[in-house]
């Protein structure tokens, strides 16, 4: 019965790896869902294969030093399942190859990440395990031998996950926009599925947990520790969030992490710990985790499903409090306490160092990250041909907006009516192309020829959908943002009034170019139209993505003051872009600045980088004549070494009293958005709000015939190093 029980808790862990699909599937976009699924369940089956073929050899093979097992071959291991431990031992074994595989989520080439999970189930955690586990033929593992403690997984599995999928994350950096702006973006499509993925999770753990145990009784007061666990360091967040409030999706996500590396925390140690012990464990892993998420936002470390931050919390604490909780452990508190740590620092160590070599060396061999353009398509278009609804955006835009708002007023009721008008100006035009194509290449003499002009116009076509899906998820985003509420009536009045003015233009020539297909004769015009449709709804997204920063900027501002920022460095930095960025408009520009280094000011570098840009972009907008003058682009010290000025001086159409005034106080010219050129002046919106973020101050003038200066002041600071250095002296 005993044996029968074992074996069944042991089945249910499989919610385990199941919970991690789940999470990350509804963590990422719609588009990028079922490459996604694939990619995790296609490092599940190789892992399981991998432990079959290697991975036992390596970790219950005879010892060689206590480093790593042999003499297990394939033919030797036919009928490797003895019992429910090996079936458990599969489980463990295939969350590090799944991790490391999800870290690269959205931006990850799919061959590259299989063949990057095959390496870690191959040459990471059979060894690791060996370490810390062997003890069944001869010799057993050193670190095991050392007295090192982890009955459950908490290191050798999950901190050994936690720095593969670091290793993988770094190497190939962030999804596209993902940093810097507002550290919550991009969001998955379906927080449900989120919360059910780490729910199985926290089962998953509770139940293999429970499969160890000796007698049926003690199955549910084990169970209930990890639940209890997991339940306090959700308090934790809870407790956190109280003290320095916070709302939105950013709360939720620290919940969920936070409970689950409550869970990971307990599996080192549950069955010998008190309830008492396990409340505190989670409490800590909690706090932790929630700490360690933010610190690897801070460094602009992409974790998709705070699968990272979990595992490593949770795994640390439950490896470093298994001494104090563990019975019978053999060595005194310091000794064990030393032995511990020389555990976690070597299986971190061989994890990160050995994942991150593998992945350099592939990303110079073949491409580890797919292009900018795949990933903005979407991977699961990209790899498996599966293309994403515009309708369906605009059905969970419906159906979010009825949830979240009750009974809308007329503003959200204008914005859902303009999602729904511009996706069916989208849906016509695509259809109108296909036809147009059709049509022509069925009368077509050269059918080589009219296929590959076919191709290609498929390829516009799908960039202009993924230009059409970005807009949809940013007006979605508009309307259920936090700060759409402020200001009441009259800012939601100028919110919907300003997107439909940026809308409008688009939308109707999105409606000509649907007439123009019907009338055109050759395959190339067609092309043509879908290409010029594509860029208009790119300008078009910029725009309103412009239009939801800068109603973000009204609630909280975009970056801190309490940092610092080398200015002229920076401007040295982005002079070589920005040269190539005119030199694209075919623009000139002029960059002046007193040198490559010294100018400090107070706020975050993130945030001088895209004041930069945007006035230039605002200044090569206004050029209008191939003849004029460059953008001229200055910084220099004013006020005896005390002040900053960055100065950008065009020659463009002038700026009117009425532009200045919408934007210095844009949210007081509600009833003239419809005059002022909206999308010509709202990077200079954006521009006020954050040197007003940074604690800076702007000017603008503007005169016909001799052009627009912008002017951003900023208080000069002293470096912190030259600060540090002077108590010293």
């Amino acid at each position: 019965m005993l044996e029968l029980a074992q074996l069944l808790m042991t089945i249910a862990g499989l919610g385990l790896p199941m919970g991690v699909l789940l999470l990350l599937s509804g963590r990422v976009k719609s588009r990028n869902e079922l490459d996604t699924v694939t990619r995790i369940m296609t490092a599940f089956c190789l892992s399981l294969v991998c432990f079959w073929m290697f991975g036992y050899g390596l970790f219950e093979g005879e010892s060689y030093l206590g480093f790593v097992g042999s003499g297990f071959l394939l033919l030797d291991q036919m009928e490797l399942f003895n019992g429910a431990e090996d079936l458990r031992t599969v489980y463990l074994f295939s969350i590090p190859p799944i991790l490391v595989t999800a870290a690269m989520v959205e931006r990850g080439s799919f061959v590259g990440g299989t063949i990057l999970s095959v390496f870690v189930a191959i040459c990471v955690v059979p060894i690791i395990a060996h370490w810390a586990w062997a003890s069944g033929a001869g010799e057993p593992g050193w670190l095991a031998a050392q007295g090192f403690i982890d009955h459950g997984g908490s290191v050798v599995i999950f901190v050994s996950a936690g720095f593969v999928a670091l290793a993988a994350s770094s190497t190939i950096g962030p999804r596209h926009n993902r940093f810097p702006l507002q550290s919550d973006r991009p969001r998955g499509h379906s927080p449900t599925y989120q919360a059910i993925g780490v729910i199985l999770m926290i089962f998953g753990l509770a139940l293999l947990s429970a499969g160890q145990v000796e007698t049926i009784g003690a199955m549910p007061s084990l169970m209930f520790k990890v639940l209890l666990g997991a339940s306090f360091a959700a308090i934790a967040s809870i407790c956190l969030l109280l003290i320095r409030p916070q709302s939105g999706i950013g709360s939720a996500i620290d919940l969920l992490a936070a409970s689950l590396a409550g869970a990971v925390a307990l599996v080192a140690f549950a069955q010998h710990s008190t309830n008492a012990n396990a409340a505190l464990t989670g409490l800590f892993a909690g706090t932790v985790c929630i700490g360690l998420r933010h610190v690897l936002v801070t460094i602009e470390l992409d974790d998709p499903g705070d699968l990272i931050a979990s595992f490593l919390s949770g795994g640390l604490i439950g490896g470093l409090l298994a001494p104090a909780l563990w019975q019978g452990g053999g060595l005194s508190s310091i000794d064990q306490l030393m032995v511990q740590l020389l555990g976690i620092a070597v299986i971190a160590a061989w994890s990160f160092a050995l994942t991150y070599v593998a992945a350099q060396i592939m990303t110079m061999v073949t491409n580890l990250r797919v292009s900018e353009e795949t990933e903005a398509l979407g991977l699961s278009r990209a790899h498996f041909g599966l293309q994403s609804e515009l309708d369906f955006l605009v059905s969970q835009l419906l159906v979010s907006t009825g949830k979240q708002y009750g009974t809308p007023d007329s503003n959200t009721v204008h914005l859902t009516q303009l999602s729904s008008s511009f996706s069916d100006v989208v849906v016509k035009l695509r259809t109108e192309t296909h036809r147009a194509t059709d049509r022509i290449q069925a009368t077509s003499t050269d059918s080589k020829q009219a296929a590959l002009m076919t191709t290609s116009i498929r390829l516009a076509e799908d960039t202009l959908r993924v230009k059409a899906e970005d807009i949809l998820l940013l007006l979605e985003n508009t309307l259920k943002g936090r700060n759409s509420q402020l200001g009441g009536a009259q800012f939601q009045a100028w919110l919907s009034q300003a997107l439909e003015i940026l809308m409008e233009p688009v939308m109707r020539d999105l409606e000509q170019f649907a007439r123009h297909l019907q009338l055109q004769a050759n395959l190339q015009e067609i092309e043509t139209i879908v290409i010029t449709a594509a860029d208009g709804i790119a300008r078009c997204a910029h725009r309103i993505e412009l239009m939801r920063d800068l109603t973000d900027a009204r609630a909280r501002g975009f970056f801190s003051r309490d940092h610092e920022c080398d200015l002229a460095e920076m401007l040295q930095e982005q002079s070589t872009y920005l040269t190539a960025c005119a030199e694209i408009r075919n623009s000139p520009i002029q960059i002046d600045s007193p040198g490559p280094s010294g100018l400090f000011a107070a706020g975050d570098h993130n945030a001088f980088n895209r004041i930069l840009y945007l006035m230039v972009e605002a200044a090569l907008n206004r050029l209008n004549s191939k003849d004029a003058q460059p953008v001229r682009i200055e910084l220099r010290e004013q006020g005896h070494g005390h002040g900053i000025v960055l100065e950008c001086l065009d020659t463009g159409s002038a700026l009117s009293p009425r532009q200045i005034r919408a934007i210095l106080e844009p949210f007081k010219e509600e009833h003239a958005l419809d005059s002022i050129g909206l999308g010509q002046v709202l990077p200079l919106m954006l521009v006020a709000r954050l040197v007003d973020a940074v604690g800076g101050e702007i000017s603008i003038s503007s005169q016909e015939g001799l052009g627009t200066l912008v002017q951003c002041r900023f208080r000069r600071i002293q470096a912190k190093i030259d600060r540090e250095r002077q108590p010293a002296a």
